[in-house]
């Protein structure tokens, strides 16, 4: 064929490596540069890294007895959302002191 491109012998073939993988590599950008959030705000009701909010709540004094699906609104927000539940152990006469 006339006028094609021939390619070097020696030459490696193209990498499907991220930008932001070579950017590391050519020494234009380092490790906390691309882990690091560009910003944090923390104020009394809120956490925002970088773009995102954060929040955390703090529940004490969940009833004795509660009905089917009662953690059903929480589950079903329309946002992403962590729940975690820490029950500590206490001994019953504990308990009953604190009711009296």
């Amino acid at each position: 064929m006339l006028g094609a491109k021939k390619k070097p012998i020696n030459q490696a073939p193209q990498s499907n490596t991220p930008a932001s993988i070579k950017a590391v590599q050519n020494g234009m950008v380092s490790i906390p540069d691309i882990i690091a959030p560009s910003s944090v705000e923390v104020d009394f009701g809120h956490i925002r890294v970088g773009e995102k909010y954060y929040k955390s709540l703090f529940v004490v004094g969940y009833p004795r007895f509660v009905s089917a699906n009662w953690l059903e609104p929480l589950i079903d927000f329309d946002h992403s959302m962590n729940i975690s539940m820490f029950i500590y152990p206490a001994l019953s006469a504990d308990v009953l002191s604190d009711f009296i």
